[in-house]
């Protein structure tokens, strides 16, 4: 009798335990394809087709974890560790959870409040704004992968939705010994809806290791606003973008050889819901660097099938025409084309989602 008694309260006591314990979610989702890119600038000074897997054309592959705990009278404790990772190698960025890596308090009024690694505010904005939703092709090609990312030691604030607004906030610390300013991230953004209509914009700065604002592609302000129309199966969207650094900090570089301390960037697009597998979406972009940086044009077009709510197949094609100075590519942040020439693209793939 005295044994049974124990166990059963051995038993209640691990069930009690249980319950407060955190709830923990696993998910990710991996993509992976087939790409062809042409006119790629090779080291002799000539151009050269690629054709090659596609690990990251559609989007990047991630994995997470995220839970949140009942702290009593609405309040909740909350944790996000995600990894991105290339599917044809297997391989992480340069740390473990490159995306989020955070954890912070939520309460329904209040919104919620997130210390650590998170994704920048220019980055979710410029998913919504994007035709493309953020592909390979799209807005990116022009910023050179510029809003794309996270944020390192940052406090975000997310404030909850008032009648269809909300809006958020984030710091990052450069953490340099006697210089607040270097290295230094700050940036908030708001959004807007109403009906099928929705508007967003973003403001962030980032600063250089002195403080400055020295590459209109590393170290900058930008600018980024626009707005969607959904009427029925039809979704609109248009967009402006501006990179800014400073004329007196700004020196040549690699990815900047004309000095350009200013790059703008407009968009318009539209996707369409077909049916309840097949989605199409069409965009065109127009990018322009001043200082003699050139300026280009990009016409996308793409398609999604879904072969069940987790899994399905994309495609998609771009031309990118280049001005005589420029050399924007296809797709965003590898494979340039020579200065002045144009370049087209496409690839195909699967994503899993779990």
């Amino acid at each position: 009798m005295k044994k049974a008694l124990f166990l059963a309260t051995f038993l209640a006591a691990g069930v009690g335990a249980a319950h407060a314990q955190s709830s923990v979610t696993l998910y990710g989702r991996v993509a992976a394809g087939l790409d062809f890119v042409s006119n790629v600038a090779t080291a002799s000074g000539q151009s050269s087709n690629l054709f090659r897997f596609g690990s990251n054309q559609y989007g990047i592959s991630w994995w997470g974890l995220t839970g949140t705990e009942d702290l009593g009278a609405g309040l909740h404790a909350d944790f996000k560790l995600e990894s991105a990772f290339t599917s044809g190698t297997g391989q992480v960025g340069q740390s473990l959870f490159n995306r989020y890596a955070y954890v912070g308090l939520s309460k329904d009024n209040w919104g919620s409040v997130w210390a650590g690694q998170v994704m920048a505010l220019t980055d979710e904005t410029g998913y919504y704004l994007d035709p493309m939703g953020e592909q390979a092709m799209g807005v990116a090609n022009f910023a050179k992968g510029r809003a794309w990312g996270s944020r390192s030691n940052t406090i975000t604030y997310n404030s909850p939705k008032w009648a269809g607004f909300s809006f958020r906030l984030q710091n990052g610390f450069g953490n340099t010994a006697g210089d607040f300013r270097a290295n230094r991230q700050l940036s908030a953004s708001a959004a807007y809806s109403v009906g099928g209509f929705n508007a967003y914009g973003v403001y962030e700065e980032i600063r250089d290791a002195n403080g400055h604002f020295s590459n209109p592609y590393v170290a900058s302000r930008e600018y980024m606003i626009g707005g969607t129309y959904q009427f029925s199966a039809l979704k609109f969207y248009a967009g402006y973008q501006a990179l800014v650094s400073s004329g007196s900090d700004t020196v040549a570089s690699a990815n900047n050889p004309a000095a350009s301390t200013r790059n703008q960037q407009e968009w318009l697009g539209v996707a369409y819901q077909v049916n309840s597998a097949l989605a199409v979406q069409a965009a065109w972009y127009h990018g322009n660097a001043n200082h003699g940086g050139g300026n280009g044009n990009l016409g996308t077009l793409g398609a999604t099938y879904n072969l069940s709510k987790r899994t399905f197949l994309y495609a998609a094609v771009g031309a990118m025409f280049n001005g005589a100075n420029a050399n924007f590519p296809v797709e965003a942040a590898d494979s340039l084309p020579l200065a002045g020439h144009n370049q087209q693209g496409g690839y195909f793939g699967m994503m899993h989602m779990f």
